[in-house]
């Protein structure tokens, strides 16, 4: 295909430009250059042994074929680490400076230049004095195009293009910056030589390794990774969470041994009940029922029906009075079927929906108008029970009574017999 209208190439040599795979062709009109004949410039297919020439002269058009291997690259196809670019542009610089035959003049830029796998720079076309452009050798020139090609070998970040004609009102890079600052090509070449140097010594700091063995290396680090990551989430969580709260647990159970019930309240407030452990837990409810406003023979009552051995709902029924949850409480107890449970419960919840300031007049009035009502409804069922618990010993007695009173007649009948058969016993023994 051809290349591109305006490239730096095709504007020096006035000629046009195809390239198609390995296959550089240069098309010069015969009026424009001050070749005479092929003849002149018939060396340059003996130049280089790599990089096969043809020349011919049609229409008045001269056309130099120049075909490449196909190991050979321009630059921009190459996959190269940043030494290899510094060592490639090196290499440039040193044809560069090597470059001794007076009648062949180059140009430098990346379009005229193919690398082979070594990375050894190959140019394409020659200027021959009285014959091909360029025809005379410009030493400024020449270091402007070196600086600009070396430029965007080892720093991409812009075109060669743009080293050459706006490197003024570039943003550079520092290495970039002293390569077009170099004054010479001895300076340009000590520039990539001290570059090379400290791209070695990075080097040192990273071990190669093939990319099967990367690959292998990633997956087995994402395998640990993706391991680790709950023993890493647990660590966390213990640290922050746990941890935490057995230093309470610890804490209030030996505050529970030194009877500062208040203590223990405190250590275990900021827990749900299902988060303390069963121990702890009747060690909280027995301190709010120590702590709980009940007379002594209430809390002495309390404390018989509540013990390790208990229900874990009457813990639970405790620390929610404690807590000032009376509803879930009553909950509790109505599970329990405990009617004074439920009763102390509903007293509590009264006092709760009282002090309830986000409930209105209308709905607070409603609220204990149904727990009056549930209370009347217990409080009537107590009494019931308590009056026939108290009834069963009265009758209990009369039945001993009535008991006692049936076996006395038998008990004489019993005592009146044996005195009854002794007289017969006698005349037996008279006879």
């Amino acid at each position: 295909m051809a290349q591109n209208s305006g490239s730096y190439l095709q504007e020096k040599l006035e000629a046009v430009i195809h390239r198609k795979d390995h296959r550089i062709t240069l098309i010069f009109q015969k009026e424009k250059i001050k070749l005479d004949d092929v003849t002149e410039i018939g060396f340059l297919k003996e130049l280089s042994p790599f990089i096969q020439r043809e020349i011919t002269m049609e229409n008045d058009e001269l056309c130099i074929v120049n075909t490449m291997p196909e190991s050979f690259s321009f630059y921009p196809q190459l996959k190269a680490n940043e030494k290899e670019r510094l060592m490639t542009a090196y290499q440039l610089v040193q044809k560069i400076q090597r470059h001794t035959l007076s009648r062949l003049h180059l140009i430098i830029c990346p379009e005229n230049i193919v690398f082979d796998q070594g990375m050894t720079p190959h140019f394409i076309h020659y200027g021959v004095k009285e014959s091909l452009p360029p025809y005379e050798k410009d030493t400024e020139v020449l270091l402007k195009e070196a600086k600009a090609t070396v430029a965007a070998i080892v720093d991409s970040q812009h075109s060669f293009t743009e080293y050459l004609k706006y490197n003024g009102t570039l943003k550079l890079s520092s290495l970039s910056k002293a390569i077009l600052e170099a004054g010479s090509l001895q300076e340009l070449s000590e520039v990539l030589n001290h570059s090379i140097a400290e791209a070695k010594k990075s080097e040192r700091l990273y071990v190669k390794v093939s990319k099967k063995k990367w690959k292998v290396n990633r997956y087995v680090l994402l395998g640990v990774s993706i391991c680790l990551v709950p023993a890493i989430l647990y660590s966390i969580y213990s640290l922050f969470f746990i941890n935490p709260k057995q230093d309470r647990v610890v804490a209030a159970q030996e505050s529970f041994l030194l009877e500062k019930y208040s203590d223990v309240v405190t250590e275990l407030q900021p827990y749900e009940i299902d988060e303390i452990p069963k121990v702890t837990q009747y060690q909280l409810a027995l301190s709010y029922i120590i702590n709980e406003s009940l007379t002594e023979d209430q809390k002495e009552n309390v404390r018989n029906t509540v013990s390790l051995q208990s229900d874990p709902l009457y813990y639970e029924y405790w620390i929610n009075i404690g807590r000032g949850k009376a509803k879930e409480a009553l909950e509790t107890a109505r599970f329990l079927e405990d009617r004074d449970l439920i009763l102390f419960g509903l007293l509590k919840y009264r006092e709760q929906v009282k002090a309830d300031g986000d409930l209105d007049s209308d709905e607070r009035q409603q609220e204990l108008n149904e727990i009056e009502s549930e209370i009347a409804e217990y409080e009537e069922e107590m009494k019931a029970l308590e009056e026939e618990q108290a009834s069963q010993p009265t009758e209990s007695q009369e039945q001993s009574q009535q008991a006692e009173e049936k076996a006395e007649p038998a008990t004489d009948a019993a005592e009146s017999a044996p005195a009854e058969s002794k007289p017969k016993d006698d005349k037996k023994k008279t006879n």
